[in-house]
């Protein structure tokens, strides 16, 4: 953010703020001290309890925009703040306090100036001027520089004279400014559905684009082409590439990492992917979900500050689409866990069954007594596929559940559940994030029997969702800044439907699976550790957990270093993490843990060089999947895609190149079929070298690349 300009202390203040009810009353003197106070400077909004506005000073300008002033002379420096939004009034003598009326405001805080952000950065490589407030915002939110003024061109003008000269300088809107043409970079609505990674990249290549054809003199806005009713198709070469209408690059999953991975491991991913025909990634994240569940009651994984170490849960999510065999993978890998755990609620049953019949000859009188020497058995149950924060913090303090498992393949539940939603979400988010640190719950409720605290508790997550599902929640701010988001473990795989095709050797093969050894191997090894009992040691207070923590070989030491110094550096001002400083920091703790559970599954003394090389191999793929995630198209088909699929097929019909406009607007798919939609579409099309526009007799006609029919 840019620097502000201090105000004389000693003068009347610049801002006063009065809590209506508690009665204090706040002065702010410097815009520095005011925005500190007020402003949530990431966001552009107003913070909470702000009743900033003089001529209104009883009414809350929590949540409206707050927008910088700059000095035009000095666009480094701020001298005040645009307020907009609704500020609302409260009725405070009741609780919770009610609204009682709101009002539409908009006033500035400071000295009248010019709307910029992110202009004080003399190493940015690009600067923008517009004239349309909500692409100001959508841009200084992404962290571009950028300034707003009514007249694009003025806007411009501000940037030229203010700006140093190796700084480029580029215009955007919606409608075309009147000078500068071809500075100018024209945009539809469907920009604001960028993310900060596309948006960067989509001015990066605009700036090259631009500078390009300047240095080229050959810049022209796209212009119709005049040509003779008898002309032949033009030769191949004097049309560019097809640029994808997708970023390929973006979208395109890496390949997990499973041949870094010990061999019983990666044999059981090979043959589970293999049975339940899901991708490698997907049966990837199931198995180590699963040694994570079985190592995390036993063992600690190294933490420098600690010499008791951190739990080594971990947090898996994976994407998969509707149909791609989550289901099947989760069941096949959590084969010997699942029977364990059947095992164990038989037994329950029967013990149950035999407490609730003796209870019934104790007399009432030494009922509470009898209870006491004999407990009531409590539900074995560990791995739940839905179940509250709440539920699940009362069963451990209760002590019923010290080794937990939230395992779902419908990651729906989760994050659109009660728990996930409201109020209850910040709450429930600390929550989580205590029990994966920390190994370690609290509840305070007022008149409740479930208050206490537990310790030495884990829990891993293993959920898998749909796209559309999930889309929403990864991008969620608050679950990435709250470092909820960030402590998870991501793969994209793509899916491979279509090619699970099945053969009669295949189905005999399937019929049989049981006796993989790929998988005898892995689910005996799970067996083994499923009957190992936690090790106790006695104190004061009597047993308690004793988790040995899992040492790093000297080896291991230096690849973990290595790891570490890597993540941080590419956190660095225009380095690949810089925009995912919570996920690329945390994910030196996650290779340790990963490398702990790896180890004690392979029945290790100590993290070797090989584990700990797979581990980091396997969180590299995972922050790759989180850098890209962001830019991943939600939607099935764009608009611009339905239209060339639509004209592709009409040339190929009629056996022809192009289509007169008017003709094709009338028969393209029926959401863009008016000129607002449809022209935005096609601009794109000649943008991206798949069409352009010719006259023929004094008609328009929409010309095909041949590439694209050939």
């Amino acid at each position: 953010m840019n620097a502000k300009l201090p105000c004389d202390k000693t003068a009347i203040a610049l801002v006063v703020s009065t809590d209506p009810v508690t009665g204090n009353t706040t002065e702010y003197h410097s815009i520095e001290d005011f925005a500190k106070g007020c402003i949530d400077e990431q966001n552009f909004k107003v913070k909470p309890e702000s009743y900033i506005y003089s001529e209104l000073p009883d009414y809350n300008c929590e949540e409206c925009e707050a927008l910088p002033l700059v000095n035009p002379d000095e666009l480094t420096e701020v001298i005040g703040y645009g307020i907009r939004g609704t500020a609302k009034k409260y009725d405070t003598s009741q609780t919770p306090c009610k609204e009682i009326d709101s009002k539409k405001v908009s006033f500035s805080i400071g000295v009248a100036g010019v709307f910029a952000s992110n202009t004080n950065n003399k190493y940015t490589p690009y600067v923008l001027g517009t004239d349309n407030i909500d692409l100001f915002v959508k841009l200084a939110k992404a962290g571009e520089a950028i300034v707003l003024h009514k007249d694009i061109d003025a806007a411009y003008q501000i940037i030229n004279n203010g700006m140093p000269e190796s700084i480029f300088r580029m215009m955007v809107g919606f409608n075309s400014s009147k000078h500068n043409q071809d500075l100018f970079v024209q945009v539809n609505e469907s920009f604001k559905t960028l993310s900060t990674n596309q948006i960067k990249h989509f001015f990066t290549e605009k700036k090259q684009q631009i500078i390009k054809s300047i240095e080229s003199d050959s810049f022209v806005q796209p212009q119709v082409e005049e040509m003779p009713a008898d002309r032949k198709v033009e030769k191949l070469d004097t049309w560019q590439t097809p640029i994808s209408l997708r970023n390929d690059t973006l979208i395109q999953s890496k390949p997990y990492p499973i041949d870094e991975l010990p061999e019983i491991v990666r044999n059981a991913i090979l043959a589970a992917a293999e049975y339940a025909q899901a991708p490698l990634a997907m049966a990837a994240q199931c198995v180590l979900a699963s040694i994570s569940f079985l190592a995390q009651g036993k063992v600690n994984a190294p933490r420098e500050t600690n010499r008791e170490g951190m739990p080594c849960s971990l947090f898996f999510l994976t994407e998969g689409g509707s149909g791609g065999r989550k289901s099947s993978c989760q069941k096949l890998v959590e084969l010997p866990i699942r029977e364990h755990e059947r095992q164990q609620n038989d037994e329950y049953k029967k013990v149950l069954g035999d407490w609730n019949a003796r209870s019934k000859t104790i007399e009432s009188k030494e009922f509470a007594q009898w209870a006491l020497d004999n407990p009531k058995p409590t539900d074995p149950t560990s791995i739940f596929s839905d179940i509250t924060i709440e539920t699940l913090t009362k069963f451990y303090i209760k002590g019923v559940v010290k080794n937990a498992s939230l395992s779902s393949d419908e990651a729906g539940q989760f994050f659109d559940g009660h728990t996930m939603k409201g109020d209850t979400a910040k709450s429930a988010l600390g929550a989580f994030t205590k029990l994966f640190d920390d190994g370690y719950c609290q509840r305070n409720r007022a008149s409740s029997d479930d208050n206490g605290t537990a310790y030495d508790v884990r829990l891993t997550f293993n959920l898998l969702g749909q796209r559309a599902v999930l889309a929403g929640a990864l991008n969620d701010p608050t679950l990435r800044g709250q470092g909820f988001l960030p402590r998870f473990i991501l793969t994209a795989p793509e899916s491979i439907a279509g090619q699970r095709t099945h053969t009669v050797e295949f189905r005999q093969k399937l019929k049989n699976s049981h006796n993989d050894p790929r998988l005898t191997k892995f689910w005996n090894r799970c067996r083994d550790i499923l009957k190992d009992e936690l090790p106790v040691l006695l104190n004061d207070s009597g047993e308690v957990p004793y988790f040995p923590v899992m040492q790093l070989s000297n080896e291991a030491e230096l690849l973990d270093l290595e790891f570490y110094n890597e993540c941080e550096i590419l956190q660095g001002s225009g380095k690949q993490f810089e925009f995912m400083q919570p996920f690329a920091s945390r994910a030196n703790e996650l290779a340790r843990r990963l490398g702990t559970v790896l180890a004690y599954f392979e029945n290790k003394s100590e993290i070797d060089s090989e584990i700990m090389q797979a581990a980091c191999a396997v969180i590299r793929h995972s922050l790759s999947e989180w850098f890209r995630y962001s830019d991943i198209e939600v939607a099935d088909e764009s608009d611009s895609e339905k239209l060339i699929k639509y004209l592709l097929t009409k040339c190929k019909k009629e056996k022809t190149d192009r289509l007169q406009k008017t003709v094709a607007m009338k028969g393209a798919p029926l959401q863009i079929r008016k000129s607002k939609e449809f022209d935005p579409c096609l601009n794109e099309l000649i943008e991206f070298n798949y069409v352009r526009l010719v006259t023929i007799n004094r008609s328009t006609y929409i010309e095909l690349n041949p590439a694209l029919l050939k």
